[in-house]
């Protein structure tokens, strides 16, 4: 733990402010923060100071100079961290993932075998990171004609899965997911799907318990209301208990459409994306498909215009996604036993591709159930 200790003294001397909490390794997720006494709701317990921060202002002009004005500030960052060889942020730096780190929990770094068999979102959110990473690569590169690919890749996964938004008057025109900054400590925070409450002013980033905690119990943070297939490719976790979980039904629904009916929804804005979660059978435009499968046009139009709430349809609609849902639960077993037989990749890799098969094998179970009680 010397190095947290290192962090916490490097921290200090910055003008961080621990109140009743510190670093501490947690048992098979690295480093976390635990409470070292109890704190109460509503308390003040980590203030990070703005000068502290690694953002657009702490980049040096060295590197901004050789780089495109139009360059995102995500690829700016990654390629200060890459190229940063003073020791102004060693001790900050001595914790953050390796390469190692990455390689075994992050699908962008998995073989092309295990990406293939991620579920659809995480399969659609990894394939739109390639794109981006490779476009940002291609312009740093070109400056940066020395540096190693996985070294910027390494960097460049540090920036999107430790900094918080942040934004000045200079970063006001930038998109949304590209007002960033890194904070000491803070970023070692882990996720829940709900945690301690962050706020910033100009002088410092705040963070206040969202309720009480006992002294020695993990202090956490939400990087919001994300599903798990999200969280897997972009942070390379999923949580056991996860409010805000769903599962896509695109790959045993869209099959079942013929082109008029693909044609049909696409024009009502109802093609794609048909989640489930554990409290719904399904979400709305799932319930529209569904019914254009299973009811009258008549009945499929007047749904779809709010003229009728579906009660009448409800039983068809549900025998139906019963069906949909019972021939889902047979792909992904096969899907389970297809990873299980893999010698591919890492043991960690294939172990987490298939904790989050289970988790939507589980979901999908017990909406069955509920369906048919």
């Amino acid at each position: 733990m010397e190095v947290a200790q290192n962090l916490v003294r490097w921290a200090k001397d910055k003008g961080v402010v621990l109140n009743g909490i510190k670093p501490q390794r947690i048992s098979g997720r690295g480093l976390g923060v635990v409470a070292t006494r109890k704190l109460k709701a509503g308390e003040t317990i980590l203030t990070v100071p703005t000068e502290a921060l690694r953002s657009l202002h702490t980049i040096p002009k060295s590197i901004t100079r050789k780089l495109p004005p139009d360059i995102s500030l995500h690829a700016l960052l990654a390629a200060n961290v890459a190229l940063d060889e003073t020791t102004k942020f060693a001790s900050w730096n001595a914790v953050l993932p390796t390469w190692a780190d990455f390689e075994a929990t992050t699908p962008f770094m998995w073989p092309e075998q295990l990406q293939n068999l991620l579920p659809k979102p995480a399969k659609d959110l990894l394939q739109k990171q390639q794109a981006k990473f490779q476009q940002e690569w291609d312009i740093v590169t070109k400056t940066y004609r020395d540096m190693q690919r996985q070294e910027y890749l390494c960097a460049w996964f540090i920036v999107n899965t430790r900094t918080f938004y942040y934004v000045t008057p200079r970063m006001e025109t930038f998109p949304h997911n590209d007002k960033l900054a890194l904070l000491p400590v803070a970023d070692l925070l882990n996720h829940a799907d709900s945690g301690c409450q962050v706020t910033f002013t100009p002088e410092s980033f705040t963070i206040m318990a969202d309720r009480a905690y006992r002294a020695s119990e993990e202090v956490y943070i939400s990087y919001g209301g994300h599903s798990n297939d999200f969280l897997l490719t972009e942070y390379g976790f999923v949580l056991a208990k996860n409010r805000w979980d769903e599962v896509c039904l695109d790959d045993v629904i869209l099959p079942t459409l013929n082109m008029t009916q693909k044609a049909e929804l696409e024009e009502s804005g109802f093609l794609g994306k048909y989640m489930l979660d554990a409290e719904t059978a399904g979400c709305h435009r799932t319930q529209v498909v569904l019914r254009l499968l299973c009811c009258t046009s008549a009945q499929w139009h007047r749904f779809v215009d709010t003229e009728d709430d579906g009660e009448s349809s409800q039983g068809e609609v549900d025998a139906l996604l019963i069906q949909l849902l019972d021939s889902f639960l047979q792909t992904i077993g096969k899907t389970l036993e297809g990873i299980e037989k893999l010698n591919v990749g890492q043991v960690t890799q294939r172990e987490l591709l298939s904790e989050r098969w289970k988790q939507i094998q589980s979901m999908i179970a017990e909406t069955v159930k509920r369906l048919k009680n």
